[in-house]
């Protein structure tokens, strides 16, 4: 991705990656595909609301991809990493279908959530935001699934790993499945979750308002027009 100075490595290279996992090389033929969604519903929205330099200044410089997911001792998955703002690591390569709604959120969300890692440690996000649900954070947020976080005022149940995360899955969950995707998440919570969320919801849109001068609202049509026209390209 040339005009963003963003170096995307393809070949495999076990010095950039966990040399305790045992991981699989991307599909040359998975790389183009993979990236030009990524052009179209990251970076171009993005753009729009904030302009060519604010990619070029605050996105990463690489992006290495690893055809298999990445698994972990408890059970989990990796997806993606960032490490330092310079570089974000997308996993399940291999697997991405443009056409398949879950493989492009999947995706997305991922990259949405890292890229908001690297916005916030630019910028930190409001301390009350950690105050909203300071009980419900735990190392085990694994063992519980999204319906239980969801009624605990947690968009995901990976938001309860800790205050950190909870505030990029808001933001990787709100542009990804868009406004009324993501009402219809908080409407389906019990009535004493959904002002936590609200509450969350608007020191997201504060956050991005005051330390970027983005419209939040606007990034997130535009996030989710970008995923549908991917996804349904005749519409």
């Amino acid at each position: 991705m040339d005009p963003f100075n963003i170096e995307v490595k393809y070949k495999f290279d076990r010095f950039e990656l966990d040399q305790n996992k045992d991981l699989v090389p991307p599909l040359e033929g998975q790389v183009i595909p993979l990236m030009e969604v990524v052009k179209r519903v990251w970076i171009e929205p993005y753009t729009a609301q904030a302009g060519d330099l604010f990619i070029k200044k605050y996105a990463p410089k690489q992006f290495v991809l690893v055809g298999s997911p990445s698994y972990n001792a408890n059970g989990t998955i990796t997806l993606g990493t960032a490490e330092g703002g310079r570089k974000i690591v997308l996993y399940t390569v291999n697997s991405f279908e443009s056409t398949a709604e879950s493989e492009v959120k999947q995706q997305l969300h991922t990259i949405h959530h890292e890229f908001a890692h690297i916005l916030h440690q630019t910028i930190n996000y409001p301390i009350e935001y950690k105050n909203i649900t300071p009980g419900g954070y735990t190392s085990t947020w694994f063992n519980y699934s999204n319906t239980q976080a969801l009624s605990l005022g947690f968009i995901t149940s990976y938001s309860r790993a800790a205050p950190d995360e909870d505030f990029v899955e808001m933001i990787s969950t709100m542009l990804v499945e868009g406004r009324s995707g993501f009402n219809a998440m908080v409407a389906s919570a019990p009535a004493s979750a959904q002002p936590l969320l609200r509450l969350k919801e608007q020191i997201v849109v504060k956050y991005f308002k005051e330390a970027w001068n983005i419209d939040f609202y606007a990034l997130q049509t535009a996030t989710h027009g970008a995923i549908e026209k991917v996804l349904k390209p005749q519409a």
